[in-house]
């Protein structure tokens, strides 16, 4: 074969390590590649469109996606060019040890000089020959336009389909090896892992499940927002599809007793099959909020039905945790592990394990093991689906979005998790990690999900929400008793942290048998819940909005002919019964919900899927699967799944609910907080709703022309940057505004630019309205006055915020996160105090009567004359007593020469209580951090 000439294009792809079909184009890579050197998403897409064209010169082009040539690969046609990454984050390396991601091994280009040039991955250099010989095979086939199919057709006549698929498993083994927290021994039968993630599980099942594995726990279970104990579901893998093994688990003494208990809690719920009696009714009641001797009873049969037993007889005994582990302690210097296939010794080094897997042949491999920032695949996101829900005023009154529809043992798919408009405002379900990021991929402000409901605590449905709290975003949780109170306990061990004495989690209570009312943006919907049949405390609900209903059955087993068994058998109460056949549906075949999302995963823990197309055709109609795996669903079967990420409206958005969405925005304006309802009105009345797109640069910075007209304008969703010049001075987000200072203050000049980082949309606004509220409301210029004047220092003093809490882990500060609006309403309903040395801010035993932001000057902490802590600036304090009692606990002096302080009173903060909750709520964070250091220290 003769290599193509320079004037010869071949298109954009990729060269992969798969024989699936690819999930993600290689477009996706090439993006991501080029943000080291392009920031802007224009520009990346412009530098993409020339890569495909073939006008950038060889060089260039290498230098735009931050490669270096390392060697070429001259033993195939064309040639291989072998590359390295220069760029501080190595995106590729991130593709290639994505788990469940396409390992794109290799690029293709066109060059305007060099025509067309194979980039591969410089742990291409570790592949064996003949693996090296089927990427060059590929590379070949591509070259020529063949598609990926095709290729992995030819490439299996060749070698035979037993050939190709150990090929691939060999060359996946080798890319891992970039992965810092996995080592194999060199004949791929053992693996050591440091940590088990949430997707841990699918990898497994991608690679085929053989061989010997030992997953070692780091030092924190919880690093940053990754838990690295996600073990569960490795548990259920390795008891109930391969006949009963053992997971294999090294750590700490203290370790072993935290990962017991949690894996008690997720695989048996509030009973331990080793505890050495049974807990009663009234301390279930005491410890879980058990609500009745009859729920009791259910969640015990629910349990013992589907609990692994010693014999399998129904009359042995359940087997507890110890019958699904093997756990090997670490607390000496280095531990020898023996498994069936390698000999493993495992050593403590810094922050992760130096490991070494020797094998009974003689050949070893070793490696320093440590946890690091895992790369997350996203699947993109129609356009179409996208922009039907990124601005709040476009969402349905009423309706859901599924963001995921699969279960845990799914090699491709996304955890099952959705979200429920109502009012434009989301009540998030069940939230996965994924689901997170793909609400942050639309465009939806945090602010936008008001609640999450948590069905049951087993890791595909709550891992979202630890990593919510983790992050440090308050969160409502509506659930019932037993399983809010075995979350918290879960999240507790997972992180050390109690998130509901921080005051970051509030519980909304949601027990069956109780109907629920829901405040949502004004208006109430009503939710109504059941227990499921399922091994842990579980539930379903259905919500009520509008006149119309959507139902969730949760994790459970709808089986007839189970149900009737267990009802004769006395170990289901009639109302229990009822409620898991006819919850959904009358007992005539009628539907009492309007869309109902049905699981179906593996039974018998959950639902056959024959089970629910026996249904009538009234109630299949108004059903979509969930927590099943696309594969799983026939073409044409009844009922289907949902598609992914498409929007099911039950109640459409009007002209009404989309302005009262804009004047919900409007009153988020730091200044505009007390303005009534009519003032707000009139503006909007006269307003023009503009969408902006990413760069598009909405104001440039210098003079106004002579005539040009001026506008202010209110961010209601999306986000802005103002800059100058390649500077980000701030961000802008839903409720922050700009350009009323040009029109105030400056008018004739622009003093920077406002550039859309995202879709966002925006209240455009007039300079006329602007003098008519101004002139109607001389305190808004006053306000806008302050804020000008302040929000300079209180931006730097949350920078210094941010540096110092980077710095220290564990320095924690109000402002840190604040927005542009928050900044603002904190400059508004504060005021400027100044001290000189050795002057006291306040003293021990003063009334509390307030709380401080430090602007300049360094402070000290002391309690009955003891030096305990110092103050720099950015630094909030005060809060402590403002929160927790009527006297200050401790003085606080200037050492430096002077100090400025923002000072805000008891009844701003009680007003700012009210008028903005999300403010408020940083505070309450702010404590419960303190409250958590001054408990920690010796």
């Amino acid at each position: 074969m003769t290599s193509p000439s320079p004037e010869v294009q071949v298109p954009l792809t990729g060269i992969w390590l798969s024989a699936e079909p690819i999930q993600t184009p290689i477009d996706t890579l090439v993006i991501d590649m080029l943000a080291s050197n392009l920031a802007s998403r224009a520009l990346r897409e412009a530098e993409l469109e020339e890569l495909r064209r073939g006008v950038k010169l060889a060089d260039v082009a290498l230098e735009y996606l931050g490669l270096r040539t390392i060697s070429v690969d001259g033993d195939g046609d064309p040639p291989l060019r072998v590359v390295a990454s220069d760029s501080p984050r190595d995106s590729w390396r991130d593709a290639l040890v994505l788990p469940e991601g396409d390992r794109p091994i290799g690029i293709l280009i066109s060059t305007a000089d060099a025509g067309p040039l194979v980039l591969v991955h410089e742990v291409f250099d570790r592949f064996t020959e003949p693996e090296k010989e089927l990427v060059r095979r590929y590379a070949a086939l591509a070259i020529r336009g063949e598609p990926h199919e095709a290729i992995v057709a030819a490439l299996r006549t060749g070698v035979g389909e037993a050939g190709l698929t150990k090929g691939l498993r060999a060359m996946r083994r080798s890319v891992r090896l970039l992965d810092p927290t996995v080592l194999f021994s060199p004949d791929g039968a053992t693996r050591v892992q440091l940590g088990s993630l949430s997707r841990t599980t699918k990898d497994i099942l991608r690679e085929g499940l053989q061989g010997d594995y030992l997953f070692i726990l780091p030092a924190s279970l919880f690093e940053g927002r990754t838990n690295y104990a996600d073990i569960e579901f490795l548990v259920y893998l390795n008891f109930f599809l391969r006949q009963q093994a053992r997971t294999r688990i090294a750590g700490t003494s203290r370790q072993w007793h935290v990962l017991h208990r949690l894996l008690t809690l997720t695989l048996f719920g509030l009973f331990d099959p080793a505890a050495p009696e049974t807990p009663s009714f009234e301390k279930l009641a005491e410890t879980y909020g058990v609500g009745s001797r009859e729920t009791y009873h259910f969640l015990r049969t629910a349990h013992e039905l589907y609990a692994a037993r010693h014999d399998g007889s129904p009359e042995s005994p359940l087997l507890g945790v110890d019958a699904y582990v093997d756990f090997f302690t670490l607390d000496g210097e280095a531990t020898v592990i023996p498994l069936p296939s390698a000999e493993v010794r495992v050593a403590p080094s810094g922050r992760g394990f130096d490991v070494r897997i020797a094998q009974p042949d003689g050949r070893s491999s070793e490696k320093k093991l440590e946890v690091g920032t895992p790369p997350r695949l996203l699947r993109p996101i129609p356009a179409e689906l996208r922009e039907a829900i990124q601005f709040a005023s476009d969402r349905p009154l009423f309706g859901v979005t599924p963001l995921g529809t699969s279960h845990g043992f799914d090699a491709s798919g996304d955890f099952t998790s959705f979200i429920i408009w109502v009012n434009g405002k989301g009540i998030l379900v069940d939230p996965s990690s994924e689901a997170l990021a793909y609400l942050d991929q639309i465009g939806v402000a945090p602010a936008d999900v008001l609640y999450v409901f948590l069905t049951h605590v087993h890791a595909d449905h709550d891992g979202g929400l630890v990593e919510k709290l983790v992050s440090g975003s308050p969160t409502r949780v509506i659930a019932s008793d037993p399983v809010f109170r075995a979350f918290v306990e879960k999240a507790r061990l997972l992180t050390g942290r109690d998130f509901e004495g921080e005051r970051l989690v509030t519980h909304i209570s949601a027990n069956p048998d109780n109907r629920v009312r829901i405040e949502v943006a004004a208006d109430y919907a009503e939710l109504e819940t059941r227990w499921n049949l399922h091994p842990i405390p579980t539930n379903g609900f259905k919500l009520t909005f509008g006149g119309r209903t959507f139902g969730y059955s949760g994790d459970t087993q709808y089986d007839p002919a189970t149900l009737e068994d267990l009802r004769r058998r006395g170990m289901l109460a009639e109302a229990h019964f009822q409620d898991l056949m006819y919850f959904f549906w009358t007992p005539d075949g009628e539907p009492t919900v309007d869309l109902l999302y049905h699981e179906a995963g593996i039974p018998p823990i959950h639902t056959d899927k024959e089970a629910l197309r026996a249904l009538t055709d009234a109630i299949t109609s108004k059903m979509s699967l969930v927590h099943i795996a696309d594969g799983e669903v026939p073409r044409g079967f009844a009922p289907s799944k949902p598609r992914l990420f498409a929007t099911q409206v039950l109640l459409p958005t009007t002209p009404r609910s989309r302005r009262r969405v804009l004047l919900g925005a409007m009153r988020h304006v730091a200044y505009l907080y007390d303005m009534s309802s009519t003032t707000l009105e009139t503006l909007l009345h006269g307003a023009e709703i503009v969408t902006n797109f990413p760069d598009e640069v909405i104001i440039r910075k210098g003079p106004v022309a002579p005539g040009e007209p001026m506008h202010f304008q209110i961010v209601a969703d999306g986000r802005v940057s103002v800059r100058d010049g390649r500077r980000a001075i701030t961000t802008l987000s839903r409720g922050d505004t700009f350009g009323e200072w040009g029109i105030g203050q400056q008018r004739g000049f622009r003093a920077a630019d406002v550039v859309a980082d995202r879709p966002t949309q925006a209240i455009r606004l007039s300079e006329e309205q602007y003098h008519w509220l101004v002139g109607k409301h001389p305190v808004i210029q006053e306000r806008v006055n302050k804020m000008r004047g302040l929000l300079p220092r209180l931006q730097l003093a949350q920078e210094r915020a941010r540096l110092k809490a980077a710095l220290e882990p564990g320095a924690r500060s109000v402002i840190e996160h604040m927005t542009a609006s928050q900044l603002s309403g904190f400059a508004i309903f504060s005021l400027v105090k100044e001290f000189k040395q050795g002057h006291h801010v306040f003293v021990e035993k003063d009334k509390a009567d307030g709380f401080y932001v430090l602007l300049l000057g360094h402070l000290a902490v002391g309690t009955e004359g003891r030096f305990t802590s110092e103050l720099s600036e950015g630094d909030v304090f005060g809060e402590m007593g403002l929160l927790e009692g009527a006297t200050r606990e401790a003085s606080v002096t200037v050492v430096s020469a002077d100090a400025e302080v923002l000072f805000m009173s008891t009844q701003s903060f009680q007003h700012l209580l009210h008028t903005m909750p999300a403010f408020a709520g940083g505070i309450w964070e702010t404590a419960a951090g303190r409250r958590e250091l001054i408990r920690r220290r010796p």
